[in-house]
């Protein structure tokens, strides 16, 4: 009897062990689908949206005079550069023509020719830069321009993101184009 009265209370403490992990396991996927319907009814909500910058930028009324600036520089810096070239031919010329300079006046009409051609190679790479620096600038000013209206356009439509699709990094146009919103955000 002994032997049965445990047997009975081994079996009963099985059967409530197995009870405990049942409830257990059914919490778990109470829990799980739970927080499945919250990550669904959160990424549900999301709204994406899609505008070409590049075109609201070329579209853009500061372009024309940004544009300008920098051709205005690429003008002046052409011009200087321009004159440091007339100055260096016009040395290579007095060296090749006239033969009966002096040994030490040839070598330094020829040390005058190469300092004129390093000053040349430094000021082309300055003038590259300075240029490159230039469109940044204006460019940076304009971009910014147009990303505080796309964030003024997501923030007023609730948009979670909104994409550039003019540029490579969007591989799906998919929601809603406001390239037509912003610029109205801009007046243009």
């Amino acid at each position: 009897m002994i032997d049965s009265s445990i047997a009975t209370e081994n079996s009963n403490q099985r059967l409530n062990i197995q009870t405990i992990k049942i409830k257990f396991q059914m919490k778990k996927l109470i829990l799980l689908a739970v927080l499945s319907l919250g990550t669904f009814t959160y990424a549900a909500a999301q709204k994406f949206g899609h505008a070409d910058f590049g075109e609201i930028i070329s579209l853009l009324p500061e372009r024309a005079q940004a544009e300008k600036d920098v051709q205005d520089l690429q003008k002046k810096l052409e011009k200087r550069l321009n004159s440091m070239i007339e100055t260096y031919q016009g040395k290579i010329t007095e060296f090749e023509s006239d033969s009966t300079l002096a040994p030490a006046v040839r070598r330094s009409l020829q040390g005058e020719i190469q300092d004129l051609q390093g000053r040349i190679q430094e000021f082309q790479q300055t003038a590259s830069t300075e240029i490159q620096t230039k469109q940044n600038e204006l460019m940076g000013a304009m971009f910014k321009r147009v990303q505080d209206a796309a964030h003024a356009v997501g923030k007023a439509g609730s948009y979670t993101y909104i994409f550039d699709s003019g540029s490579d990094a969007v591989l799906y146009a998919g929601g809603e184009d406001l390239t037509a919103q912003i610029k109205t955000q801009l007046g243009i």
